[in-house]
């Protein structure tokens, strides 16, 4: 009796409902999913019911590409139901007739999260009911170096569940295309477009009125030939002969790591945070007015904020353009992660005028931060006054420890008033055992004089 008891308990899990069971094989690996199915003739009809099918093929071996679409043809062959998620990761030799065949299988059984990375040199065209899925909600396309197809968006076409669209190495073939594709996303709240290829002197259009996510941005790369551009920032230069226009009432988050040629924004009054990734281009205030007016057009487009972060080369540009740069009246929290060649101690005060209502503060230390690290004794009126009675967050990140990172530290120390917490996060040396050197920083800290006495620091 005890014995045919405990057989019982072992096995209470094949007693589960076939969606229980389906939804915690789910979180398997497909081929162990799979697996399941030796286990008893009830799990040999459960892994047929997984909804969310993730195929990835990160191999460009010939026999193994061959193998693997016979893999996906006999899952999608027996498997019957829904699909909610369908992730496809795959190039090299795979056939692109059933990579389409693939996606067909995906909306024909109503996918809600459709996520494609794609390698394949014949695939050229997204099946057209893509267009017009109802039940697709998310949507990600992204395309590596042999998959060029461009982006043909049909005049037909309506996403009405569809949140969130990431587009990564897409061509678009003109200025309507990218227009209607954003507009016809009835609900969308999150985009991001990332590496993808406009025809010169074009217009790059964000319209939506759902919209309170958008990133914009661009990591490595260049142009294909003459006709195409790519949106973002060229190694050396700026090269980007297009606009964008973004008019998108309901946006809070938008982040931008490249600049074209012109920005146009509008109804922008919601936004709450914006990231504007500088990269190497403003080293200067020559190369900020002559080389790219779109800088001007983004920071006056976005003064109402709350919340901004910049990173890249912007020293000099805060040196010599405070006419530029308007003051941002609401915002209370700034994240600056950038390479100050002109020292801080000259860089900040002309940048802290523009923010009057700054009261959380984050640093990022990079190389090079400052110019002259051994000559830094200024007046604590050399700042806005209003900044040592109102900041009471301060962090600084990638934090080593070197002289004139202590003394930027003793400054900000011994003039803030009203500092509540101040927060110190080290980055390792290869000199240094981490322990050591976060006690020896914390003890040095610790012995610092501060104004504020409500002042916390915290070393981690």
């Amino acid at each position: 009796m005890a014995k045919r008891a405990r057989i019982s308990e072992a096995d209470r899990i094949s007693g589960l409902p076939d969606d229980v069971l389906c939804h915690i094989i789910s979180f398997l690996p497909l081929k162990e999913a799979i697996r399941t199915s030796i286990l008893s003739t009830r799990w040999s009809k459960i892994f047929t019911l997984i909804s969310n099918l993730n195929f990835d093929c990160s191999t460009r071996r010939n026999s193994y590409c061959f193998s693997f679409m016979n893999f996906v043809d006999r899952i999608l062959f027996y498997r019957t139901g829904f699909v909610d998620k369908f992730r496809l990761n795959c190039g090299g030799f795979i056939d692109s007739y059933r990579v389409d065949g693939w996606i067909r299988y995906a909306l024909k059984n109503s996918v809600r999260e459709l996520d494609l990375c794609l390698d394949c040199k014949e695939f050229r065209m997204l099946p057209v009911c893509v267009f017009t899925c109802k039940t697709l909600v998310t949507l990600r396309l992204v395309l590596h170096g042999k998959c060029k197809f461009v982006l043909k968006v049909p005049v037909t076409i309506c996403f009405p569940s569809l949140k969130i669209l990431h587009l990564s190495g897409i061509r678009f073939p003109d200025d309507d295309s990218s227009r209607r594709l954003f507009s016809s996303c009835l609900v969308l709240e999150e985009l991001v477009v990332h590496t993808c290829f406009l025809k010169k002197q074009c217009r790059f259009n964000v319209s939506n009125p759902t919209l309170k996510r958008l990133t914009i941005a661009y990591t490595g790369g260049g142009f294909d030939n003459d006709s195409e551009i790519l949106i973002g920032y060229i190694r050396g230069g700026f090269d980007n002969d297009y606009e964008i226009v973004i008019d998108a009432p309901s946006l809070i988050y938008f982040k931008c790591c490249y600049l074209p040629k012109r920005f146009f924004l509008q109804n922008l009054n919601s936004l709450v945070h914006v990231h504007i990734g500088f990269g190497m281009g403003f080293n200067s205030y020559h190369s900020f007015i002559t080389s790219n007016t779109a800088a001007t057009d983004l920071i006056k487009g976005i003064a109402n904020v709350q919340s901004l972060e910049l990173s890249g080369i912007f020293a000099k540009l805060f040196l010599e353009s405070s006419s530029i740069i308007p003051e941002f009246p609401i915002l209370t929290c700034l994240d600056l992660n950038g390479y100050f060649f002109d020292g801080w101690e000259r860089v900040l005060p002309h940048l802290f005028a523009c923010f009057p209502h700054l009261e959380a503060l984050i640093l990022k230390v990079n190389r090079k931060f400052s110019s002259d690290n051994r000559r830094v004794t200024l007046p604590s009126n050399v700042f806005p006054s209003n900044l040592w009675s109102q900041l009471k967050t301060l962090k600084i990140l990638s934090f080593k420890g070197k002289k004139f990172e202590l003394k930027m530290v003793e400054y900000f120390l011994k003039n803030a008033e009203v500092l509540e917490n101040f927060t110190i996060q080290i980055r390792p040396s290869k000199k240094h055992i981490p322990d050591k050197l976060k006690s020896e920083i914390t003890e040095t800290l610790l012995n610092l004089p501060k104004l504020s006495e409500k002042c916390k620091v915290l070393v981690v």
